[in-house]
């Protein structure tokens, strides 16, 4: 849409460049963001504070030796979620109990959770502002249908004074009295191997800090990012969806993904790596040669290891013109099957790369 319904100001926004007034040592929200804030509050306005990330913190470490806490079935850190004392994964489900001493090195008292979750976000905020009304959304928190509607019904009638949400708080909801929202970590989305990465991050965060100013005056957004000068950040400041599409789809066309080219993936998984890895290169081995085809791989997925099976990966790259499904289905006619545990999916211009 070219303009917000009711002839309503689209938000304005600015960068927080993170390299040159981030934050102080132990804390996430920096300086300028936090006096919005209280700006916003004495106003009597709402504030929105968005991390997509659950839990109280990504990763928990020995301080004393430097053990990590990884997940026994995956190839994942275990994540601190304080409000119910465990460490989670968050691929698999496999959660224990914080540990009193650490299982490497038997040192008591040594764990120091490592980055922000919207728990540790919202301990933040109760230091910075005693006496604001908080309310943390994540899924992890909600427990039916029923009181995330109720919880939902409070922010709208105004009796909470900053909310710290997930992308659960991105879109389908209005709040009249949310004039503000600050993104803690505009670049989360941008570095996880996913050519779709910039896209997706742009999206989800023109649909967050779109929650400001939909009704009572203009909005603000503010991004907290290491990288304001990445396409996504400039488009966004500049409210300018066209500038990113047209950095984006150039940039697509030099590397021929989709749409200018076609692109699958395969993943092989099982339980034993050697054998997952030596059936992933006799499937490589028996790609039909055509000059138009690029095989990449096999390799480790980016999630090496899910519920305790390995993960290779092998790329296939093609024109957009190809007939790449005509391929596949000619490659794995005549390739060797997969045998015992050991399985095999195909996903032709593949919406996730983990």
């Amino acid at each position: 849409m070219p303009e917000r319904f009711g002839g309503a100001h689209l938000p304005h926004i600015e960068a927080i460049d993170l390299r040159r007034e981030g934050p102080p040592r132990g804390r996430f929200i920096a300086p300028r963001l936090a006096e919005a804030v209280k700006i916003a509050l004495e106003r009597g306005e709402q504030a929105l504070l968005f991390l997509n990330r659950r839990g109280y913190a990504p990763l928990t470490l020995c301080r004393h030796c430097g053990h990590r806490f990884a997940c026994q079935n995956c190839d994942a850190w275990l994540v601190d979620h304080r409000f119910k004392r465990r460490l989670v994964c968050h691929h698999c489900g496999f959660s224990m109990p914080p540990p009193e001493k650490c299982p490497k090195c038997e040192t008591a008292g040594s764990f120091v959770a490592c980055g922000p979750g919207v728990e540790r976000l919202e301990e933040e905020v109760a230091a910075l502002f005693p006496d604001a009304r908080v309310l943390v959304l994540s899924s992890d928190l909600i427990a039916t249908i029923e009181r995330m509607r109720q919880e939902l019904a409070e922010i709208e009638q105004g009796l909470v004074d900053i909310v710290i949400g997930t992308q659960l708080v991105a879109k389908g909801h209005h709040f009249p009295k949310l004039n503000l929202v600050g993104i803690v970590d505009a670049d989360l989305g941008l570095s996880n191997g996913d050519p779709r990465a910039a896209e997706r991050t742009f999206q989800l965060l023109h649909q967050v800090v779109g929650r400001a100013g939909r009704e009572q005056g203009r909005g603000v957004g503010y991004l907290q990012t290491h990288q304001p000068e990445h396409p996504v950040m400039r488009a966004l400041i500049a409210a300018d969806r066209d500038a990113f599409y047209g950095s984006e789809i150039e940039l697509r066309e030099k590397t021929l993904y989709p749409p200018f080219g076609r692109l699958a993936s395969m993943v092989i998984s099982g339980g034993d790596k050697h054998d997952t890895e030596g059936f992933a290169r006799r499937l490589a081995g028996a790609a039909p040669r055509d000059d138009e085809v690029r095989v990449l791989g096999p390799a480790e997925a980016p999630l090496a290891l899910v519920r305790g099976r390995y993960r290779f990966r092998l790329l296939v790259k093609a024109p957009r013109a190809f007939d790449l499904s005509g391929y596949l289905r000619d490659w794995l006619a005549a390739a060797p099957k997969p045998k015992g545990k050991l399985k095999l999916e195909v996903d032709v211009d593949p919406q996730s790369f983990l």
